[in-house]
């Protein structure tokens, strides 16, 4: 099993902490790309029209001045740094000794400054999106070549995909079978596609998975373990399926 999940936008800022060590962080053959990231992100943090460049608005100002010295910040797991609606929901830190073991093992977090990580590595708060035109070019086209890296992990695996389409570049080989989760709310018969409890079914669907007592190794399995949150649905073949939570509105 493997879980592919997208950061988060909204990130607490560690007031302790080590600071940055990309050497220690998992999947080695990317941390030249992080430096070189890290290393441009701190001199366009610099600029005068630094929030126009990475596109964010006047009310995080401070975190764009802080990440001028990112290397200097305080780090802390990265599970504890994204706060968003999926990570509230999947609630890393109150999972099992046996389930956080499986999370740091089989979470994949992917990230436009550090490509992917463990939940377990430590990270600063930052902010990046994939396409943010940095000097070297955006992360997006940066990272492109260096996905397939993360193929061997997935192969023969059960790829529980929760990632939005802004860090889904990434695609798990043909070895692997892919299960991408969505959500609708269906009124008196017509279904609508929903985002925001789309990332909260994601986050409840990644923590059964790695609390459930033995992995899901199917998309069957998956399917079964996802109906503790409600009605669901899984359609698709081979090695690609869609497992669907379906809310009622009457």
């Amino acid at each position: 099993m493997l879980i592919a999940l997208p950061p988060s936008q909204g990130k607490a800022a560690p007031q302790s902490g080590p600071p940055l060590d990309l050497d220690s962080m998992s999947i080695p053959p990317f941390t030249a790309q992080r430096r070189e990231l890290v290393r441009e992100l701190e001199e366009v943090s610099k600029l005068p029209s630094a929030t126009d460049l990475l596109g964010v608005g006047a009310r995080v100002e401070h975190e764009v001045h802080a990440q001028r010295n990112l290397t200097a910040l305080p780090c802390a797991p990265a599970h504890d740094v994204y706060t968003g609606v999926l990570y509230q929901a999947a609630d890393f830190s109150t999972l099992s000794d046996a389930a956080r073991a499986r999370a740091d093992d089989q979470v994949l977090i992917f990230s436009a400054l550090f490509g992917a990580v463990s939940p377990r590595d430590l990270i600063p708060r930052y902010r990046l999106t994939m396409g943010v035109k940095l000097p070297g070019g955006t992360p997006a086209s940066r990272w492109r070549p260096l996905w397939r890296r993360l193929d061997e992990r997935a192969d023969g695996q059960l790829v529980i995909d929760g990632r939005s389409a802004d860090y889904a570049a990434w695609k798990p080989p043909v070895t692997a079978v892919r299960v991408a989760i969505n959500a609708v709310r269906d009124t008196n018969g017509q279904r609508k596609v929903i985002t925001h409890n789309a990332k909260h079914y994601r986050g409840l669907i990644a923590r059964l998975a790695l609390e459930a007592e033995t992995p899901p190794r199917t998309a069957d399995d998956l399917a079964h373990e996802a109906g503790r949150v409600g009605t669901v649905e899984l359609t698709g073949s081979g090695s690609s399926f869609v497992l669907t939570v379906v809310e009622s509105s009457l």
